[in-house]
């Protein structure tokens, strides 16, 4: 008898002990929750409007997640991880999230990008639509019936789609007010599915033993009237067959433990359980009236309902009751990420499609851009030989372009390189001088065509040989057409092209002589006779003394004239007249390549108007292709790379820049031009030489007929849509990479880097007036200059208005006009700037 007490005293003392230790473990896990509930990262996924991923892929997802079930003791002592699904109303804007702990962050990640490949997935931080003036109410769901019976699924729901019901309750809040769908899954164990499996064949077994009844017919009978059993086969049928299918399709799946919470934040009580009402009213597309649907569970006490608030808050587990079991067929319908067939206004769509960067491309040399795709970031960069190719960059207004020229031109600089920034808004300029580094400032050359105080000298036909002559009148007839004739309408012509080949040819005779020497020759005959003997040119030199000469006084003012017209804009202009009329330049372009320099061009239309901020870039991009050629001269090993960046490079274009394109690379000429939309370029040839030649292209949000015209060039990465939606500061970006074109990929500039970069007011203030004092030169000792070497001041004889056929009759020849006093031109170095 003893020995049986000490034996049940025994077992009751292991049991207690057992019972004691399971009471700490599960009392240890309960005081756990709140601190794993801060371990856990949100992640925001979404996805492009126009994708076509099934429900399928949700009910795989699912599926997939249940290799994280914890088996055995180590399942009993830390429990089941669970995740959270949540789709957010706030802001006026529907997000889709994915909470896990951060040890189980990149399987996720990964599992949402195995089923969802076009999906965008970023570690965001907590939402939070509280607000102090706000009610905030909220409401659980639970299933009306044991977790073996299943819900409709979407299977059964033939063309619906289920988010739609669920985004739709969400979409119509007042600002400030916020709504949330929570759902937290967890892996369920197999027991649910035994039970399940169990009553299935315990009502199966009822209704064999409720068919045998003493009223069921003898065999022998059953031979005379064979369809007797007839009767029995289908009472089975109705009662066991659908339903019961239903419960073996729901067990064969696995599992999860499952909470729905839906919170509201509205602006009183009755709109707040208004919000509940339509959410959980969205639910009831789910309810199966032959298995299983929602119901809103009850909180019996304020209590109870504050801590489910806390647990919303922390996205916590219930620890013991308020779970359902959901089958990943279950969970796919009622949480999937939404497709093209989800209509819900105001959802939070992936707008622009993101690329890995090839594994190929370089660590070093120019720094572009951040890569990041899937959580792996890559640092850009481009190649020295690959940047001779040239960059074509294009964007709408406001996109990034510009910051990211400058941003690449600033990296030039630093690191010692030539360079020439032409900035048509001068904003760009103004930034890049806060950033050059003292060390570099006597390198700096700021052309600031608004500087009428000490305007730089620019002459259009300085010339260092006959070659050069040739090159510079081409341009500027190119540079006319530009301004006056850019269809090629007839406007100018080749009598036109003749008359100021010539005119421009006996200017330049003479050293030191500008446009204003050529409007002149076009006015004063006196002029003409006094320049005549320094043509060494017998074509040109013929053109005055066989055709000019030989026309009558009527009609050669009727044709100069409009010759004048086109000159006279560009001498009359005071701005233009100091920066052109100046004999000498106050730099060498050449010199400028080759030692290096940084030439800064401000031709902002605001300082000096459009038309002459265009006219100025066009005189400058040629003469810089000039100068390049020029490099002939010295092996191509020995060339230094320059860096020109043309900014709206389209109202700088001539037929000459197809050239530079196409040719500037073998002189080192490395030119990044960009512009706002490709119908800017209307110049014949242009456009086909950009893209032609242009090795890297990159290209920022554009419009809609940019991105048809674009959308091969990204082939088959990116579509049209997403060049038209990508965010800004983003790009899509096909890099030449060792002489090939990369795979399309996506980049994002990086302004934390231009945001953070050094800048130094008193340097940038120090390296403008250096700069003036070194290459400009005083308005007044300009004016005077160009007064007396041009001749002004004297009289000459005007030919831009016809005369009167009587007086033209009875005119008599005209004593020339004595020649002008000369003042020989006072050259500035481009090192010293000294006269």
């Amino acid at each position: 008898m003893q020995l049986l007490i000490t034996i049940v005293a025994a077992f009751l003392f292991f049991i207690f002990l057992f019972s004691l230790i399971i009471a700490l473990v599960m009392f240890r896990r309960f005081a756990k929750r709140r601190k794993k509930s801060l371990l856990y990262t949100q992640l925001e996924v979404k996805l492009p409007r126009q994708n076509e991923i099934k429900i399928e892929a949700a009910e795989s997802f699912f599926t997939s997640l249940y290799s994280l079930f914890r088996h055995g003791v180590n399942g009993l002592l830390a429990g089941q991880e669970h995740i959270g699904f949540e789709i957010v109303s706030a802001g006026g804007v529907i997000k889709f999230f994915v909470s896990a702990p951060n040890e189980l962050v990149s399987l996720v990640e990964k599992q949402i990008h195995s089923y969802y490949p076009e999906a965008e997935v970023d570690q965001v931080d907590e939402y939070n639509f509280f607000r102090p003036e706000m009610y905030v109410d909220m409401a659980e769901l639970s299933l009306r019936a044991p977790s073996y019976r299943p819900i409709l699924r979407f299977n059964q729901m033939k063309e619906i789609e289920p988010i739609n019901s669920i985004t739709t309750a969400m979409s119509k809040l007042d600002a400030g007010e916020g709504m949330a769908l929570q759902i937290l899954i967890a892996p369920a164990g197999t027991g649910w599915q035994g039970v399940g499996f169990s009553q299935i064949h315990k009502s199966q077994t009822v209704e064999k033993k409720s068919i045998m009844t003493p009223f069921n017919l003898p065999p022998s009978h059953q031979q005379t009237q064979p369809e007797a059993p007839s009767q029995p086969e289908a009472k089975t049928e109705s009662i066991t067959g659908d339903p019961y299918k239903k419960i073996e399709e729901k067990v064969s799946k696995p599992g999860y433990e499952t909470v729905i919470r839906v919170v509201v934040s509205a602006k009183d009580q009755i709109t707040a359980r208004s919000y509940i009402e339509n959410m959980v009213g969205a639910f009831g597309q789910f309810n199966d009236p032959t298995a299983n649907g929602f119901r809103k569970r009850r909180f019996p006490w304020t209590l109870t309902k504050i801590l489910a608030l806390k647990h919303f808050i922390y996205k916590m587990m219930p620890f013991w009751f308020g779970k359902m079991i959901l089958n990943s067929e279950e969970l796919a319908t009622i949480f999937h990420f939404p497709n093209k067939n989800v209509v819900t206004p105001n959802i939070d769509w992936l707008l622009a499609k993101k690329a890995a960067a090839p594994n190929i491309v370089p660590t070093e040399g120019l720094y572009l851009g951040k890569s990041k795709f899937r959580g792996v970031e890559t640092k850009v960069h481009i190649l020295p030989d690959d940047r001779r190719r040239h960059m074509y960059i294009i964007g709408q207004t406001g996109t990034g372009k510009s910051e990211f020229m400058k941003f690449m031109a600033v990296q030039d600089i630093k690191e010692g390189k030539g360079v020439c920034f032409i900035d048509p808004h001068g904003s760009a300029i103004e930034d890049i001088l806060l950033q050059i580094p003292p060390e570099r400032a006597e390198d700096v050359i700021f052309f600031d065509a608004g500087d009428t105080e000490r305007p730089l000298g620019l002459n259009i036909l300085e010339a260092k040989s006959e070659e050069q002559k040739h090159q510079i009148v081409n341009n500027f007839i190119h540079l006319l057409y530009k301004l006056y004739d850019p269809k090629r309408t007839g406007i100018m012509g080749p009598r036109l092209e003749r008359a100021i080949r010539n005119v421009m040819l006996t200017a330049m005779s003479e050293e030191g002589s500008t446009l204003v020497e050529v409007l002149r020759l076009l006015t004063d005959p006196g002029f003409v006779k006094q320049k005549l003997p320094k043509v060494a040119d017998p074509l040109v030199k013929r053109y005055w003394t066989d055709e000019v000469a030989q026309t009558s006084a009527f009609h050669k003012s009727e044709v100069m004239g409009y010759f004048v017209s086109k000159f006279d804009r560009f001498v009359t202009d005071k701005l233009l007249r100091n920066i052109i009329g100046q004999g000498r330049s106050a730099f060498d372009f050449r010199a400028v390549m080759d030692e290096g320099k940084i030439l800064l061009v401000d031709l902002s239309k605001g300082k000096i108007g459009e038309e002459n901020s265009n006219f100025l870039g066009l005189v400058l991009v040629p003469r810089i292709l000039v100068a390049a050629m020029g490099r002939v001269d010295i092996p191509e090993e020995e060339r230094s790379d320059f860096h020109l960046y043309v900014d709206e490079f389209q109202n700088f274009t001539t037929p000459d820049f197809a050239q530079i394109l196409s040719e500037a690379r073998k002189y080192h000429l490395n030119l990044t031009v960009a512009n706002q939309f490709i119908a800017q370029i209307q110049e014949e040839g242009i456009r086909e030489a950009v893209f032609g030649n242009v090795g890297t292209l990159i290209a920022f949000r554009v419009g809609i007929d940019d991105a048809t015209y674009l959308e091969h060039q990204f082939d088959p990465v990116f579509k049209k849509e997403d060049l038209i939606n990508n965010p800004l500061g983003h790009a899509y970006m096909r890099l030449l990479v060792n002489g090939q074109p990369s795979y399309p990929f996506s980049m994002a500039t990086d302004w934390e880097m231009m945001k953070d970069a050094a800048r130094n007011k008193e340097v940038a203030e120090s390296i403008v007036e250096l700069s003036r004092l070194r290459y400009g030169c005083d308005r007044g000792l300009v004016e005077a200059e160009i007064s007396q070497r041009a001749g002004l001041d004297e009289p000459s004889t005007v030919l831009a208005e016809p005369p009167k056929p009587a007086q033209t009759q009875s005119a008599r020849p005209t004593a020339p006009n004595p020649a002008p006093t000369q003042i020989p031109p006072q050259p500035r170095d481009v090192k010293t700037g000294e006269t």
